[in-house]
């Protein structure tokens, strides 16, 4: 039996029906994801960290003592994809025009639709981001 706990930055907290937020670490809560066997699980949602010393490497350090396993996002830097494949997390591109909410996202995930996260969507930090 396969578990995967989905980690997708979320607007609300509103679980499968909430807004998927642009950018990982600013994101206001994180919706969670179990996912046995390709069945979706139990769902609930994490406040993110605010942004202060560390950046966006505290959400991961966060998201990683969640047990959180794979990510699924729009934007995110080169330092935190690191950061996330340090911890044994799996990224996974998904655009918000295709995928607005988290639903889509856990459908797209399931579905096998998703591609692993690369620097072609890497943010640079000057607003060169795909999301």
């Amino acid at each position: 039996m396969q578990m995967i706990t989905l980690a997708i930055p979320s607007e609300t907290s509103e679980g499968l029906r909430g807004k998927r937020s642009d950018h990982f670490g600013h994101c206001p809560v994180f919706t969670l994801v179990d996912i046995h066997d390709n069945q979706v699980g139990n769902i609930r949602t994490v406040e993110n960290i605010a942004h202060g010393a560390g950046g966006c490497m505290k959400p991961v350090a966060m998201l990683a003592e969640h047990g959180v396993t794979a990510m699924v996002a729009a934007g995110m830097g080169r330092g935190p994809l690191q950061k996330m494949q340090d911890h044994g997390i799996k990224v996974y591109f998904a655009d918000l025009r295709n995928f607005p909410d988290v639903k889509s996202s856990v459908d797209g995930f399931l579905s096998g639709t998703l591609l692993m996260f690369g620097q072609e969507q890497l943010c640079t930090g000057s607003g060169n981001c795909h999301h």
